[in-house]
């Protein structure tokens, strides 16, 4: 199977990368930390159009005082850079406890996926090398697609992937209140 690539899409972990590529069919361009999606949002891409999808569970980052608000749901946020044509989706609190939540909402077992359910251990599995590209994490993210979150996740990405320079805020923030 070929995919796309949208090096334009920058997600900041591996497990947050296997969500991203699963969701968007697309290969993405896998950064290691928060800082260093933002560090590509300022200087590989200062002129572009980008997404960036960082945890927000850590210190914040300058860059979020330059955005706006858009829209936000319980664990997703969706900024846009108030000068360029640059948009940070960040996920509360970090995106090992968004999956579970999604998992829990659906009653989805992460052991039927040779996964644990505590989150310390989830945790020790998603910061893994190895879970960028785990398929217990593609055939589960196959069972949390149709999470209301997940699947306005998507959509975001799709319309922001589709649309790049004519993304209009309006059909974002409809696309959030689309629950």
């Amino acid at each position: 199977m070929s995919f796309n690539k949208c090096l334009y899409v920058m997600p900041e972990c591996y497990v947050d990368t296997n969500l991203i590529e699963y969701l968007l069919a697309a290969k993405v361009n896998h950064q290691h930390c928060c800082s260093k999606v933002v560090g590509q949002l300022k200087t590989t891409f200062a002129n572009q159009f980008a997404v960036g999808i960082i945890d927000r569970d850590k210190v914040e980052l300058g860059y979020i005082k330059e955005c706006d608000v858009i829209a936000q749901t319980t664990h997703i946020c969706l900024m846009k850079h108030k000068k360029r044509c640059q948009f940070l989706i960040t996920i509360k609190p970090a995106i090992d406890g968004f999956l579970l939540d999604c998992a829990k909402d659906l009653d989805v077992k992460l052991e039927d996926f040779g996964l644990p359910s505590a989150l310390k251990e989830f945790t020790k599995v998603t910061k893994l090398v190895s879970s960028n590209a785990d398929k217990r994490f593609k055939n589960l993210f196959k069972d949390l697609e149709q999470h209301w979150e997940i699947s306005i996740l998507k959509r975001c990405l799709l319309y922001l992937s589709n649309e790049k320079y004519h993304v209009k805020v309006d059909t974002l923030k409809e696309i959030f209140s689309n629950q």
